[in-house]
């Protein structure tokens, strides 16, 4: 299950979990680009089965709705990876309660509603994945035009780690994938306040699209050899080094 699957990192776990004979789910707000995925995924020939079902994971009835769907069509759901995101970005007294509400519904809410939905499935069966895409200045904020944004994906990140310690010897693992300092940030609609700059966002070219295929390889590499903080960029391990320790401790004695 791919939320977020139309575009962006999200297309690229998709197809590179396909590659690997995953039948997938792509979840996504955006139809034309949600159906564009499953036809990508359909055309690679190592996938069973990929289909599309439209989600607004701001609705509790939507996400709901995925859930029923997802497993009715395919009996079980084993990985859920949540990579819907909008981006905001400007300064702080021009970004309005509106604006927090919009991005946060999607970023932090509707992360945590995907994820809560999926726990009875996972949890009577005893086993399965969640991993949630945290941008890295939900863990080490640095720009200050991004603070908004940061802000819920850190928020995301302190119910990512509660969430694992929750699910501890339940047989359904939890991780955070970071795509890294130099990593594209998630989200295909952007707000910006009072800053002349946008970030960038996931479909810009070829070397976007390289740059989330051997981010999505690397996400994929780190669900064989399962871990909590799974890093985009390698290099950064040492940023971390035991911040979540005790988290890895607790899946190892499992």
């Amino acid at each position: 299950m791919i939320v977020g699957g139309g575009s962006g990192l999200g297309r690229a776990v998709a197809k590179g979990l396909a590659r690997q004979g995953a039948s997938i789910v792509v979840a996504d707000f955006d139809g034309p680009r949600m159906d564009r995925t499953v036809e990508e995924v359909l055309r690679l020939g190592t996938s069973e089965a990929a289909i599309a079902l439209g989600t607004d994971v701001r609705s509790d009835a939507s996400v709901h709705s995925l859930v029923r769907d997802s497993i009715k069509a395919m009996g079980r759901v084993d990985l859920v990876v949540n990579a819907a995101g909008v981006l905001l970005q400007g300064k702080l007294e021009k970004i309005s309660g509106d604006d927090w509400t919009w991005m946060l519904e999607t970023n932090l809410i509707g992360a945590v509603r995907t994820s809560t939905a999926y726990l009875p499935h996972m949890t009577a069966r005893g086993s399965g994945h969640i991993v949630n895409v945290v941008a890295h200045g939900g863990l080490v904020p640095s720009d200050p035009v991004s603070l908004p944004y940061d802000t819920g994906h850190a928020a995301l990140a302190v119910f990512t780690e509660g969430l694992a310690r929750q699910l501890h010897g339940t047989g359904v693992g939890v991780s955070i994938f970071c795509p890294g300092a130099k990593g594209p940030r998630i989200g295909q609609n952007t707000r910006s306040r009072g800053a002349g700059r946008l970030f960038r966002g996931p479909d810009n070219g070829t070397d976007a699209s390289q740059q989330f295929d051997q981010l999505a390889a690397t996400l994929i590499d780190g669900l064989h050899r399962p871990r909590f903080l799974i890093l985009g960029d390698p290099s950064e391990a040492q940023m971390f080094a035991g911040r979540w320790d005790h988290v890895d401790a607790k899946r190892v004695s499992r």
